[in-house]
């Protein structure tokens, strides 16, 4: 990481008001610029940028980056992330001009919504901060010497979550260059104490436009004209628009649309959410020329855009949309004889992107917040599937920030102080996503520098649990599993998984308390078995993801007889899934624990309502909730896409282990299933690509592996490294 103790010396946060404004839809986005003078041709420039609010940078007109929505999410109180860019080859000998836009972003959310963004204690008018860098030497800084203009904006609303408005009849470039008289202009307002936050250099992939997607129909509808995009992302939609002046056309984003083409929100567009603004919709007041419109600092999550107001002779010359996300590398694929599998899988990888935003939201449409209680569900086929690791530091970092001195976390990180009491179902991934880092990668940092905070919230959850508190979440979203979890089985359950978390974690740090910790392990570990297992070595609470629970992380007396109880729960509900988000983390595991992946299979595929129900219905994304109708809120999340990780661990056999992390040695444990036929797919490990497949032939199975150099896997009684394997099983 970059020494960021002086990168924005002498610099100040910048902005047009010295307060936040009230909510209004004509608050238009402040311009700023300044003209400087650089004495001789650079051989290397760079400049340091920071806002809270996101902004957009050019030097003499030029964007510095195709970098978007800069800079990182944070609890701008605690850390300010920011960017550095060479920015060489955009200056000149002589006079030059750095011109800014900035946004408001999560700072000034001024509008009411259930999680009080408009309270936000960080909550001021757009700003950046900025510090420009030659051949070493300091040469411009935000300052009292910049100029603003609200009134040269053609941008004239824009918030995050709900969209962007433009008068296109005030659109100009010349502010951006030599020579503008910017007489008019205001003085900026300068942050005096700016933000309390510590600003750390954030190298974790941007934002960008990753895909362009063309519609595949457009439509003239009751309502407007219909622009279907094919699939639901996260990004925004590009028009090009010639109408008369003074023409207002609003462009509404949706993730399923009613037969006129109205948009069909899902429920995610109620007062309850969005009392004062509208929901994914942008506007264009048209110049009477040729206008170009994509929103500057708002994004959506959807699949239709209905255009409406365009005058009978306006003209929508062409319309595209961008994909936009951080650009994370997809470094695994998989498919299968399936058709519900292979919707899961590409699904699971569309919903998966369209969350990457700074951090991993929870959906790029109702909310675009990083709820935790998600993101221990995704974060195992996340490690597999994409190479995520810089962007899980980088939040990690914000996860430790947002700690409360009592040890008690917020649902949603970053926070600004709301979403206390979810429960250790988001808390824990505090533990989860450090160790599922140390299986896939090996590398044990992120856990050994996590045990203070993993003490101060184990303090906190046995002190919760000495009081009996309730919390807020349990087994939820499930089909009626809800009510059949108790709030406090999971509680439980979550500390004993902390406590074991925290035991490995010393043991890496080779710590003198190594053996006290694993005595506290071993001691809750006790307490649960003796709370919930039965005199016959059964779950008491006779349900899935009871059971699936204590099978995977071991807390049983018996096996066998948890297996035996499993299958017979899942036969009992005729292998419908009734499990909820927490369960079905686990649910497929434990099947394959007991040897019976086909009902594992069966659950996935054939269960309705579930997968099945999403694919049958067309689904390009994985939903919020597993009821098949268009009242259940989100069709873009990615909670579910867990069982991702079940097809490389199980179908294909690719499992790490906690005695030989980072894939240093494999026993591979493939498990076939007639009705598949087959199952093909690759992971590039940090010790490079393990391929693996299988196909069913007559008399059983011929499965394939080819693994890297230095890793040593083992089947059937045979050990290889470095090399391709090919082995026959027999059904």
């Amino acid at each position: 990481m970059k020494d960021s103790k002086n990168v924005f010396d002498g610099a100040y946060y910048i902005k047009a008001d010295a307060d936040a404004p009230e909510y209004s839809f004509y608050d238009p986005i402040p311009f700023f610029r300044k003209e400087i003078e650089v004495n001789k041709a650079p051989k290397k420039a760079v400049i340091h940028v920071q806002s809270p609010g996101f902004a957009c940078f050019f030097i003499n007109g030029i964007r510095i980056t195709e970098d978007i929505f800069i800079s990182p999410t944070s609890d701008y109180t605690r850390i300010l992330w920011y960017n550095s860019y060479d920015v060489t080859s955009l200056l000149e000998e002589g006079k030059n001009v750095i011109s800014v836009i900035a946004g408001n972003g999560y700072l000034n959310e001024s509008f009411r919504t259930p999680w009080d963004y408009d309270k936000a204690y960080w909550r001021d008018a757009p700003q950046f901060i900025l510090s420009l860098d030659i051949d070493g030497e300091r040469v411009a800084v935000s300052d009292r010497g910049w100029k603003v203009s609200k009134d040269a904006s053609h941008i004239i609303y824009s918030h995050i979550r709900s969209g962007e408005h433009v008068d296109m009849r005030r659109y100009s470039d010349a502010w951006k260059y030599r020579g503008y008289d910017d007489s008019d202009w205001q003085d900026v307002c300068v942050n005096e104490k700016g933000f309390s936050g510590e600003f750390r250099y954030c190298d974790c992939p941007p934002v960008r436009e990753i895909e362009t997607i063309l519609p595949v129909s457009v439509q003239k509808k009751e309502k407007g004209i219909l622009f279907d995009f094919g699939v639901n992302h996260s990004g925004y939609a590009e028009f090009v628009i010639k109408a008369d002046e003074g023409s207002e056309i609003y462009f509404r984003y949706a993730e399923e649309v009613f037969e006129d083409g109205a948009p069909r929100h899902c429920g995610m567009d109620t007062p309850y959410y969005y009392p004062d603004s509208p929901f994914q919709t942008n506007k264009l007041i048209a110049s009477g020329g040729t206008d170009r419109f994509k929103p500057m600092f708002s994004y959506h999550g959807y699949r239709y855009v209905l255009v409406e107001g365009l005058p009978e002779n306006g003209k929508i010359i062409s319309a595209s949309s961008f994909f936009i996300h951080n650009d994370i590398r997809r470094k695994a694929d998989f498919e299968c004889g399936n058709d519900v599998l292979n919707y899961i899988y590409r699904a699971g990888m569309r919903s998966s992107e369209s969350n990457f935003f700074w951090c991993v939201t929870d959906c790029p449409t109702r909310e675009k917040l990083g709820w935790t209680n998600d993101s221990q569900a995704s974060a195992e086929q996340m490690l597999i599937n994409f190479d995520i690791l810089p962007l899980y530091c980088k939040w990690f970092e914000d996860i430790k920030a947002d700690m409360k001195d009592d040890g008690s976390l917020h649902g949603t990180i970053p926070s600004h102080d709301w979403g206390l009491d979810w429960g250790p179902v988001c808390d824990t991934f505090l533990y989860e996503l450090p160790y599922r880092i140390y299986l896939y990668t090996g590398e044990s940092e992120m856990l050994v520098r996590a045990i203070p905070y993993f003490e101060r919230y184990i303090s906190f959850l046995e002190k919760s649990i000495s009081e009996n508190k309730e919390f807020i979440l349990g087994d939820w979203l499930g089909c009626g599993s809800s009510e059949l979890i108790p709030k406090e089985f999971v509680r439980d359950f979550y500390l004993v998984k902390a406590l074991r978390i925290t035991s490995l974690a010393y043991r890496l740090a080779k710590s003198d308390e190594t053996d006290i910790v694993e005595g506290r392990y071993l001691e809750a570990k006790k307490d649960f078995t003796d709370r919930y297992i039965d005199e016959n070595g059964r779950c008491r609470v006779n349900e899935q993801t009871a059971i699936a629970m204590m099978l995977v992380d071991g807390l049983y007396t018996d096996r066998h007889t948890l297996c035996d109880q499993l299958v017979r729960a899942v036969l009992r509900d005729r292998t419908r899934l009734v499990s909820g988000m927490v369960g079905i983390q686990y649910l497929y595991d434990a099947l394959s624990i007991c040897d019976r992946p086909d009902l594992a299979f069966d659950m996935m595929a054939k269960n309705d309502p579930g997968y099945a129900t999403w694919y049958k219905k067309g689904a390009t994304t994985l939903w919020e909730r597993w009821v098949g109708d268009y009242g259940d809120e989100s069709h873009n999340h990615h909670m579910f896409s867990c069982v991702i990780a079940w097809f490389f661990k199980s179908l294909l056999g690719i499992m790490p282990s906690e005695d030989a992390p980072g894939f240093e040695r494999i026993g591979l444990c493939p498990m076939f299933i007639s009705e598949l036929e087959y199952a093909k797919g690759h992971i590039d490990t940090v010790r490079g690509r393990i391929d693996a497949s299988w196909e069913k032939v007559d008399g059983g199975f011929v499965y394939k592996v080819t693994v890297p150099e230095g890793v040593r896997a083992s089947f059937d009684g045979r050990s290889f490294s470095g090399e391709s394997a090919e082995f026959f099983v027999r059904a």
